[in-house]
């Protein structure tokens, strides 16, 4: 539920969300903001096109509300072409064009779902930190972060490479997320790292919401 401190906040005009969470969060936050303010929310939705992105997703009811809405924050945020990374419990590269067009993109496991996934029913595997080192590992703890961390650098460099080979060098790449440092700190990319992109799509969205 929101901070109870959202309560002493000045009385918006509008209040949009973005939810990933699912029916029974979404009928939650309807109510409180209803309590608090007074106001229906607006809830995100892929809508295409909306704020001069479209996407070209063979079904676009099942691309994530959040990859969409840092799409479109990424393309405002460069004015053109951008590959956004999106880097917390799962790793999304979304790729828009310089005309507005969401071309498509990829999904792969986090740094923290990997670990997880592989020592979670292995006896005697566990993890306290994610550590890099250049050498070759000597023992399974660094064997465990070295393997994760080169999936998810070699992921997304291998999806640079097919992006530049596809569509050439004009994409910025920029980078979102709650581990996004760690992927900052592990690939040779260059990133623009924008904290709030996808709020920033919201904001923008919003804007075109029903």
């Amino acid at each position: 539920m929101p901070p109870t401190d959202w309560s002493k906040l000045c009385m918006p005009e509008r209040v949009a969300i973005s939810n990933v969470a699912g029916a029974k969060v979404a009928s939650k936050l309807n109510a409180w903001v209803a309590a608090a303010w007074s106001l229906e929310p607006a809830f995100a939705s892929v809508q295409t096109p909306i704020a001069g992105v479209t996407t070209c997703y063979d079904n676009p009811t099942q691309l994530g509300v959040d990859r969409w809405l840092g799409a479109i924050g990424g393309y405002h945020a460069v004015g053109g072409a951008v590959a956004v990374v999106d880097a917390g419990t799962a790793v999304t590269v979304d790729i828009v064009d310089r005309n507005g067009s969401h071309l498509g993109g990829t999904i792969a496991p986090g740094l923290t779902v990997m670990i997880e996934g592989l020592t979670r029913n292995t006896a005697h595997l566990h993890l306290e930190s994610v550590k890099h080192t250049d050498n070759v590992a000597t023992n399974t703890p660094a064997a465990i972060s070295m393997g994760c961390i080169g999936a998810l650098a070699g992921g997304i460099e291998r999806m640079q490479d097919k992006v530049r080979e596809l569509f050439g060098a004009e994409h910025e790449w920029l980078i979102t997320g709650g581990e996004a440092q760690q992927v900052m700190d592990l690939c040779t990319t260059e990133f623009r790292h924008i904290p709030d992109l996808v709020l920033r799509g919201l904001a923008v969205a919003s804007e075109d919401l029903a």
